[in-house]
């Protein structure tokens, strides 16, 4: 059964290994600076400080992933975050439009990724959830929609 976008946004495609693609790091701590669950974030170069990403960011990319630690990150009021960063991790995110299977993406607005134009990609549609196994060719993403992205540069 596939699940919704709210669901499945930041699952770790292989949970055995994803603790050697996360990253600890800062981000601001003002209102509304909380790093939303499943988000595609940067790394701000001239801060050091990681945001939710936006269309025509530059800087280092992940993803926040959906992890149950109990620990207070990723909050308004707390300056840590834990951040998915490593090559080749694969997480579930946002689209921000359609993107073909095995297209190149790049950062999109609202934390999202989308379809690569030019410049420097950060991530490779593999497909929806249970997609791309014998028999269950991956398909489309259409905006909104949750789908498998494998990191390519962190």
């Amino acid at each position: 059964m596939t699940k919704s976008l709210a669901d499945i946004k930041g699952v770790i495609a292989y949970p055995n290994n994803f603790d050697r693609y996360l990253e600890s790091g800062k981000k601001a701590t003002t209102a509304s600076s909380a790093l939303g669950t499943g988000k595609v974030v940067t790394l701000t170069n001239s801060t050091g400080l990681w945001a939710q990403a936006t269309s025509g960011d530059t800087g280092r990319v992940g993803v926040v992933p959906k992890i149950y630690w109990g620990k207070d990150v990723n909050t308004d009021s707390n300056a840590n975050c834990v951040v998915l960063t490593g090559i080749g991790a694969e997480v579930y995110a946002e689209a921000y439009d359609t993107i073909k299977p095995g297209a190149k993406c790049t950062v999109g607005d609202g934390g999202t990724f989308k379809n690569w134009s030019s410049g420097v990609y950060s991530a490779v549609y593999v497909g929806h959830q249970d997609e791309g196994s014998a028999g269950n060719p991956p398909t489309d993403a259409t905006a909104g929609q949750p789908g498998r992205f494998r990191l390519e540069r962190g």
